[in-house]
């Protein structure tokens, strides 16, 4: 027996008479009181109340799980999420728009426009699922186009024109790698632990510093909480250019391969010293460059196939050979071959030359701009205690949008799949008063003006 049942029937029994319709409502009221006070003796703390009123608004937004086509400002999923990612303002730089999306986690923070609330929502929860729902080595290139679609740019996997394999993962603030100008950045990005040196191929540094001129590197370095999930990666971010790389790595001295530190740079016949001392002197970047293909961290078969390659140009500019505009030489095709082995072979630690600082030392460097971005949450309890902030500034009918939409799309279902035929017309009927409540409450919202914070 219940205990509600038990109750009325010892109302019953002790007052021994007719029991009229008021006479049951003030017993069910007495009974209701007791419940109450028994409730109140153990009351549920009020922050508790509101992470579960979080979770479930999180639950009810919509989901985008990043995929590498998110890098490709052409493929049907970035043209899905460009919007989401275009309520993330501030200033067209990796540190403006990081700044900006980190700025929904601010405890102090001013937001209060539901859509840009609930587009970093969105975005956090990608993000999480980036870092917790792919392995190591996948996990990389998701972020890449992840971090693409969030600084307008586009990702890159192929040779590029001039024969090289890219050192850079994105071009920031470009549609196209063809399409950069002035703002646009070439970005090398790095998904490392916290301790994790920073690592690169040597070749590949010198053919991009010949290409950008300068390469900006973003760090983010995943934490983990007290029971070993990741909860956060911090971003880092550092630039080499033409000049300051030489001695980044040399002062580092260290690296991995054939040579490491000073050695990548020994020239024929010279100490690591001297050729230095040779390279510095360089009145130009293309001397310069000259130079660093004939390095001892230079892959020698990619030297000897840029070499073919220039030579069977200059004889076709001569006259010498025909060929077709823009069609690739076998010389050209084979420095390609080159390139590409070369990586393979870093990747699978059989050979080639990788340049490496730690963590520490290249904080110690004054000449790469090294600055720290700020993090961003990616656990389950980080992100609920941010949207558990916004549940006072997300009034109801907001709330209740995405609630009767994810109930409009759940009734739909039963209308089409319930065998039962009253039933189904029942979760009809129910979607029809879901539409209902979606157009009201959007109606509301649209003549409702936006409060936006700008950080």
């Amino acid at each position: 027996m219940s205990d509600l049942s038990k109750i009325l029937k010892e109302e019953y029994i002790k007052k021994e008479r007719t029991i009229d319709p008021s006479m049951l409502m003030e017993m069910v009221e007495e009974t209701l009181d007791r419940v109450y006070e028994e409730f109140a003796r153990q009351p549920k703390p009020i922050q508790e109340m509101a992470a579960d009123r979080a979770k479930e608004f999180l639950l009810v937004l919509p989901k985008f799980v990043p995929t590498e086509a998110w890098g490709d400002p052409n493929s049907m999923e970035r043209e899905q999420i460009t919007k989401l990612f275009a309520v993330m303002g501030g200033e067209r730089t990796i540190e403006g728009k990081l700044t900006f999306l980190q700025r929904i986690a601010a405890p102090d923070n001013k937001i209060t426009s539901p859509r840009r609330i609930i587009s970093s929502l969105i975005i956090l929860e990608s993000l999480k699922a980036v870092i917790h729902s792919f392995n190591a080595a996948s996990a990389g290139f998701v972020f890449e186009g992840w971090l693409a679609a969030l600084l307008q740019g586009v990702q890159i996997g192929d040779i590029t024109a001039k024969g090289n394999l890219p050192i850079q993962d994105l071009i920031a603030f470009a549609s196209s790698e063809d399409e950069m100008d002035a703002r646009s950045i070439p970005i090398s990005l790095k998904l490392l632990n916290q301790k994790t040196n920073i690592e690169g191929s040597y070749t590949n540094l010198i053919d991009g510093l010949d290409e950008f001129g300068n390469m900006v590197y973003i760090v983010a370095r995943k934490s983990k909480d007290a029971e070993g999930s990741e909860e956060g990666i911090a971003i880092e971010e550092f630039t080499f250019d033409q000049d300051n790389f030489i001695d980044a790595l040399t002062l580092s001295s260290r690296g991995k391969g054939k040579a490491s530190g000073l050695a990548l740079f020994k020239l024929p016949d010279v100490t690591p010293e001297q050729s230095i001392a040779a390279l510095k002197a360089a009145q130009s970047w293309p001397e310069r460059y000259d130079l660093l293909q004939q390095t001892a961290g230079y892959s020698a078969r990619v030297r000897q196939k840029r070499q073919d390659a220039m030579a069977a140009k200059a004889a076709e500019e001569a006259g010498e050979a025909a060929q077709l505009p823009d069609a690739p030489t076998d010389a050209e095709r084979t420095l390609n071959e080159a390139i590409t082995e070369e990586w393979e072979m870093l990747n699978e630690s059989k050979g080639g030359t990788q340049w490496t600082i730690s963590p520490k030392q290249l904080k110690s460097f004054n000449f790469v701009e090294y600055k720290t971005l700020g993090s961003l949450p990616v656990s389950e309890a980080k992100i609920l205690e941010i949207a558990r902030m916004y549940m006072e500034r997300l009034n109801g009918e907001v709330m209740d949008l995405f609630t009767a939409t994810q109930d409009l799309s759940e009734n739909i279902n039963k209308y089409f799949l319930v065998e039962k035929r009253t039933s189904a017309i029942n979760s009809g009927n129910r979607a029809i008063q879901d539409s209902v409540k979606i157009q009201q409450t959007l109606q509301t919202q649209l003549a409702t003006p936006e409060d936006e914070e700008t950080p």
